[in-house]
C-alpha cells in the first residue's frame, strides 16, 4: 500500500471514530467542569484566557475535509500538551456547535492568505463577534508556496481591541502543519496584565492566568526583560467598555516574577501618567516586541499647520532625561574645576536627520530594545519620549511648530551682528577720544564726548528693536497655543537683552568721562611742575 493510500486509509478511519461519538460531543475531550468554571469574582491569576483560534485554507493548499480536521485534532492535543489550562478551548456543559472558544474553520475570510490577513482591522472582527466571547482570537491562514506551505497568522486582543502584526513561518512537509500553526500561536500569544500598584517608577502586576502552570515552561509564560504596553478601558455603570486607551511613549518591563504577582518598571515620556485612582477604569498592559526589523518614524506638527520637518536632527541613547542631565551637570562641574572647556556627554548612540519628508528609519536592536528619542531643531530640544523599534512599522510623533522660534532665531542672528557692529563702532569712538585725550587736545575731546552724550542712547535702540521682535513673536506663538515656543523665545531675549546690557552700558560713557577728568588733572599739575 502506497504512502498516500495509508495515509487517506488513517484519515478515514479518524473520521469514522468522530462520527461514531454521540452526536451532542465535541470534537475534543469534554473538561471536567470543576475545573474550567470561572467566576466573575476571580482574581485575574485565576482566569484562563477563553481562546478561540479560526484557521482559514487557501483553495490552492490542497487540503481536504479530512486534512482540515486532522490538523485541527492535532493542534488541540499539542495545546493541551504544552499549555494546559492556561487556554480554555473548551467551555464546560457547551456543545462544539455552540461554541465560542476551541478552534474551528474560517470561512468568513474574503482572501485565505497572508496577503489577506494583513489587510484585517480590528473594525471587521469587531462587526463580526461584537459581543467578543473570548480573550484571544488567533487568525491563521494556510497558503501553498512553492512545493511547502506559508503559515501566517494574527492575533486579536479582546481587552485591547488591538490587532498583532503578521507573523509567518514555512513548512515542505504536511504533517508537519500543526507544530508549524503552533509555533505561530506561541510567537503570537501576548499575556495580559493588571496593574494594581503603582509607586513612583515601580508597579505591581498581575498576569492573567499567572497561576495555571503550563506543562512547557517556556510556552506562554511572561519573563523578565518583557514589554508591556499600558492602557486604560473606560466602563460605564453597567461596567460596560465605552472607550479604550492605549497610553502613549509608556512602556512596563518586567523585573521579577512569581506565581502571582510581577514587579514592573516604568518608563515614559509623560509624567505620573499611571499614578493616581480612576473611578470605572481598568489599567491593563499588553505584551509587546519587536517583529519588524525597523520602524519609520514621522515628526509631524500639531494642530493644523501643514509643515514638513525636514533636517530635524533625532538622537537615540539608552539614558533618560535625568541621567542626562546629571552627565551635564557633571561634565559642568569639572569644567569649572578644571578650567577647559565643557564636553558634551557621550549619551548619543546615534543621530539622523529627517529627510524631506520628515521621517527617518530606526533599526530594532535586540540588545538594546528600549530607546530614548531626543528630537532637536537647531539646538533646542522639542521632544524626548521612550520607543521600542520594531513593534511598529510605522509611527509619527507630534512635535510643536517651530517655525516662529526659528524666525526669532534668524531675526536675533541678523540683531547680534548689528548689535556687534554697533559695539565695535562706540569702542571705536572711545579709543579716538582717548588718544585725543593723551596728546592733551582737549577741544577734540571736548567735542567727542558731547557728541557721544547727544546722540540717541545705542542701548535703548537695541532694547526698543528686541521688545518689538519679542512681543510679536511671544504674540504668535500665544496665538498657536505652543508654550514651549512661548518659553524658548523669551529665554533667547533674555540672553539677547543681557548682552546689550553687558556691552552698550550708559556707565561705559560715564567712566570714560572720569578716565578723561583724571587725565586732564594730571595734565595741569604737570604744567605747574
Amino acid at each position: 500500500m502506497s504512502q498516500f493510500t495509508g495515509l487517506k486509509f488513517y484519515y478515514c478511519l479518524l473520521m469514522l471514530g468522530m462520527l461514531s461519538a454521540p452526536a451532542t460531543g465535541p470534537l475534543y475531550a469534554q473538561a471536567d467542569p470543576a475545573e474550567t468554571t470561572i467566576a466573575s469574582n476571580l482574581h485575574i491569576s485565576l482566569k484562563p484566557y477563553r481562546t478561540r483560534i479560526e484557521i482559514a485554507c487557501d483553495p490552492q493548499a490542497r487540503l481536504d475535509e479530512y486534512e482540515r480536521q486532522y490538523l485541527q485534532q492535532q493542534l488541540y492535543q499539542i495545546i493541551e500538551r504544552s499549555v494546559g489550562e492556561k487556554w480554555l478551548l473548551k467551555e464546560p456543559g457547551i456543545t462544539q456547535a455552540d461554541a465560542n472558544t476551541g478552534i474551528f474553520e474560517n470561512r468568513w475570510l474574503p482572501l485565505c492568505t497572508s496577503t489577506g490577513l494583513s489587510r484585517l482591522q480590528p473594525e471587521q472582527i469587531l462587526k463580526r463577534y461584537p459581543q467578543q466571547p473570548f480573550e484571544k482570537l488567533f487568525l491563521i491562514a494556510i497558503e501553498p508556496a512553492g512545493i511547502g506551505y506559508r503559515i501566517s497568522g494574527r492575533e486579536f486582543d479582546y481587552y485591547s481591541q488591538r490587532l498583532s502584526p503578521l507573523s509567518e513561518k514555512t513548512t515542505y512537509q504536511k504533517l508537519f502543519l500543526a507544530e508549524t500553526t503552533f509555533d505561530i500561536l506561541r510567537d503570537l500569544f501576548s499575556s495580559v496584565l493588571s496593574i494594581e500598584t503603582v509607586e513612583g517608577e515601580q508597579v505591581t502586576v498581575s498576569e492573567q492566568a499567572s497561576q495555571y502552570l503550563t506543562p512547557d515552561p517556556g510556552v506562554a509564560t511572561i519573563q523578565p526583560n518583557s514589554y508591556f504596553l499600558p492602557f486604560f478601558r473606560y466602563l460605564n455603570r453597567d461596567r460596560e467598555v465605552k472607550n479604550i486607551q492605549m497610553i502613549p511613549w509608556t512602556y512596563l518591563e518586567i523585573e521579577e516574577v512569581d506565581r502571582k504577582h510581577a514587579t514592573c518598571s516604568v518608563t515614559s515620556g509623560l509624567r505620573g501618567i499611571l499614578g493616581g485612582s480612576r473611578r470605572r477604569v481598568e489599567t491593563l498592559a499588553l505584551q509587546v516586541q519587536p517583529r519588524y526589523p525597523e520602524t519609520e518614524l514621522s515628526l509631524i506638527p500639531r494642530g493644523t499647520s501643514t509643515q514638513t520637518y525636514a533636517g530635524m536632527k533625532v538622537q537615540l541613547s539608552p539614558l533618560n532625561p535625568q541621567e542626562v542631565r546629571q552627565l551635564q551637570i557633571a561634565a559642568k562641574k569639572e569644567s569649572e574645576e578644571t578650567k577647559k572647556p565643557l564636553k558634551e556627554p557621550d549619551y548619543v548612540t546615534s543621530e539622523f536627520l529627517t529627510n524631506r519628508s520628515g521621517t527617518i528609519d530606526i533599526n530594532a536592536d535586540p540588545q538594546q530594545p528600549l530607546v530614548w528619542l531626543y528630537i532637536r531643531s537647531g539646538k533646542a530640544l522639542v521632544a524626548n519620549v521612550p520607543y521600542l523599534p520594531g513593534i511598529d512599522s510605522q509611527i509619527s510623533i507630534q512635535i510643536p511648530d517651530d517655525r516662529i522660534r526659528l524666525g526669532v532665531e534668524g531675526e536675533l542672528a541678523v540683531f547680534n551682528g548689528e548689535l556687534i557692529e554697533a559695539v565695535a563702532e562706540l569702542s571705536m569712538k572711545m579709543s579716538r577720544i582717548r588718544r585725543w585725550a593723551k596728546s592733551e587736545d582737549w577741544d577734540k575731546v571736548n567735542t567727542g564726548i558731547r557728541e557721544l552724550e547727544s546722540e540717541l542712547s545705542p542701548r535703548k535702540i537695541f532694547q526698543d528693536k528686541l521688545n518689538i521682535i519679542r512681543v510679536s513673536a511671544i504674540e504668535a506663538a500665544q496665538a498657536q497655543n505652543n508654550r514651549a515656543a512661548q518659553v524658548r523665545i523669551a529665554s533667547l531675549c533674555r540672553e539677547t537683552g543681557d548682552r546689550i546690557d553687558r556691552f552698550l552700558s550708559p556707565t561705559g560713557i560715564i567712566d570714560l568721562k572720569t578716565e578723561i577728568q583724571d587725565l586732564k588733572q594730571l595734565s595741569g599739575n604737570d604744567k605747574k611742575r
